[in-house]
């Protein structure tokens, strides 16, 4: 008993022990795998972003090194960049006390530093998890929600699949499938 404690309170210390990655890191380490989205409050003081978007609690922008962006500049003090709003290239500055949390949209990774989490995300977040948490009393009369469909990875060989019928081609205008079979 005393020794599983003990190794509890071991394992314990060593995840206390682990820091969070600083925001430079995470910002270069998501660009590196793609296009990195930057969560921020346009609010805060120093933030230069289209006049539009300068009361936005919780302002999303995507960078990436695909987009060729030839003035971005990483810095320990701020995030600098032309970037483009409605088609109109827009010179902004995004000191790291804004950024809130990044993610990273190739893998679905993110990371949020709580300490600089704006009240008005804070509370949306407690709403949203209110509201997936409360079960109606009555049936509504809306019409269900549709499931997203959704990938999944399985196990096996895609050889051992039967082969599948080719679609008939579609009349000219018709809308082409997102997605195709390739063998």
């Amino acid at each position: 008993m005393a020794v599983e404690k003990m190794r509890r309170e071991e394992y314990s210390s060593r995840r206390m022990a682990q820091r969070v990655p600083g925001k430079k890191e995470t910002l270069l380490a998501y660009l590196a795998r793609g296009i990195a989205m930057v969560h921020l409050d346009a609010r805060r003081p120093g933030v230069v972003v289209p006049p539009q978007y300068t009361m936005d609690a919780h302002l999303r922008l995507n960078l990436s090194y695909r987009y060729g962006i030839p003035d971005l500049d990483i810095s320990d003090q701020r995030v600098q960049a032309t970037l483009s709003f409605a088609g109109r290239p827009f010179r902004c500055v995004i000191p790291w006390g804004s950024v809130f949390g990044i993610t990273c949209h190739g893998t679905g990774d993110g990371q949020v530093w709580p300490e600089d989490l704006p009240v008005e995300v804070v509370h949306t977040m407690a709403d949203r998890y209110a509201g997936q948490r409360r079960q109606p009393a009555e049936p509504t009369s809306a019409p269900p929600r549709r499931a997203r469909p959704s990938l999944a990875a399985v196990d096996g060989d895609v050889r051992e699949q039967p082969p599948e019928k080719e679609p008939p081609a579609s009349p000219e205008g018709a809308p082409r499938r997102h997605l195709r079979l390739v063998r």
